[in-house]
């Protein structure tokens, strides 16, 4: 059973991030609601990332710092953004520079802590440690440069969005 879920969850998050790569290179609606959703999901999550992080000093640190990496690559990411009018609706297509190296982190962190649980434990099980918490005081902090470049990524979107210079198509 625990083989069966961990191929879900493979399966998902590889989803996940083929859309994501896809998305640093093509152009997305602006869909309001579903920004909002995310940009919710992604700070429980977060938060979660925070708590189980610990509070010894380096691990602090390193969440403040990776809370303000974020925020400043999701600042310029959105000021690099392009928009442009089909229609109705409003598209965006970000700098593929800042959404590839947000996606590398997040790839590299997620598959180091993969590879921390299933080595450590000896018999290639996985350790009964946190998935969020685990390997040094700044693990947690590279994770949390995602989740704060999207939230602040999407909120400026959302704001910059309705009076950007926009292209017709």
């Amino acid at each position: 059973m625990q083989q069966l879920i961990i191929l879900v969850l493979v399966g998902f998050v590889g989803y996940r991030i083929v859309r994501r790569v896809k998305g640093n290179f093509s152009w997305s609606a602006i869909r309001p609601g579903r920004m909002g959703t995310r940009m919710l999901l992604l700070a429980a999550v977060g938060a979660i990332f925070l708590a189980e992080g610990g509070f010894s000093a380096v691990g602090v640190v390193s969440d403040i710092l990776g809370i303000l990496i974020g925020a400043a690559l999701g600042i310029a990411g959105a000021a690099m953004t392009t928009y442009e009018r089909r229609g109705a609706d409003l598209y965006y297509k970000g700098n593929a520079w800042i959404g590839g190296i947000v996606t590398v982190l997040f790839i590299g962190r997620l598959g180091y802590r993969v590879y921390e649980m299933t080595t450590a434990s000896g018999d290639g099980g996985w350790r009964g440690a946190s998935f969020a918490a685990g390997g040094s005081g700044w693990a947690s902090g590279l994770m949390l440069i995602m989740f704060a470049y999207y939230i602040v990524y999407y909120a400026l979107l959302l704001r910059q969005g309705k009076g950007a210079p926009v292209r017709t198509r």
